[in-house]
């Protein structure tokens, strides 16, 4: 029999290059494997797409918020403007014309201006102080014009804040008084029925924060006058089903 001869160990320089021959062939397994991996990590395509869709809304925040400056603005620069074709007549006529402003709306269901902004702590607009004392001082038609014209702007900004206040903080009462109407069929009782449509002309004012003036005391006028109409036609039960308890009534007075 041939005798086996004895296996020839490895040198270490053999070893290593085994070695890096053997983390060369693992590397490539792994890069093998990755790439017919469907669920293999990939890098995030989709990242932009949600910073983008980000993007947008706030892109369009800003532009709501924007609008909302420009038409701020654009009020204020329309008052301005107005102002400037105003009081055009001698002190006693500006002061004639500021005052029939203050007192307007005449003979109304709803607050004059100079009313509403005292109620609204603007103390000094309801009264046009500075004007009047300008006035009082005669001084010279040039300041008592300048005056008139700083006032009107600003009388004007406050009290469409204090309007459309005053508007919006009647309409959940009022919204309920609408669905109990149609609930209730009271919708022919006279002056019940002109209460949805008033609500609804409110409600479309109030949330586009309208800055007209004239159209906001026009609603709070025609919802003054619907609701008044309709409490005056229904009979004391229906009354307060639609309207409430009317404040200061025991509920043992009833009877």
């Amino acid at each position: 029999m041939g005798k086996n001869n004895p296996r020839k160990q490895s040198s270490p320089e053999a070893k290593k290059q085994a070695a890096i021959w053997c983390a060369i062939a693992v590397i490539a397994v792994a890069v093998m494997m990755l790439m017919a991996n469907p669920w293999k990590h990939q890098p995030a395509t989709t990242a932009p797409q949600a910073n983008s869709a980000t993007q947008t809304q706030s892109d369009a925040k800003h532009k709501v918020k924007a609008k909302k400056r420009e038409n701020a603005a654009s009020t204020s620069d329309s008052l301005e403007q107005k102002a400037q074709t105003m009081f055009t007549g001698d002190a006693e006529q500006i002061s004639n014309d500021v005052r029939d402003l203050l007192n307007a709306p005449e003979n109304s269901n709803v607050d004059t201006l100079s009313t509403l902004l005292y109620r609204h702590g603007r103390q000094a607009l309801a009264e046009a102080t500075d004007l009047y004392d300008a006035i009082g001082q005669q001084k010279d038609i040039d300041t008592i014009r300048s005056l008139a014209r700083e006032w009107y702007p600003q009388a004007m900004r406050a009290a469409i804040e204090a309007r459309r206040s005053d508007l919006s903080d009647g309409l959940d009462n009022t919204a309920k008084s609408v669905t109990t109407i149609q609930q209730d069929n009271l919708e022919n009782t006279q002056g019940c029925g002109d209460i949805k449509n008033a609500y609804e002309t409110a409600k479309q004012l109030v949330d586009s924060k309208s800055d007209d003036y004239d159209a906001l005391t026009k609603a709070q006028q025609d919802l003054t006058t619907a609701t008044s109409g309709c409490a005056t036609n229904l009979d004391p039960k229906d009354l307060e089903k639609v309207f409430g308890q009317p404040q200061g009534t025991l509920k043992e007075d009833k009877e």
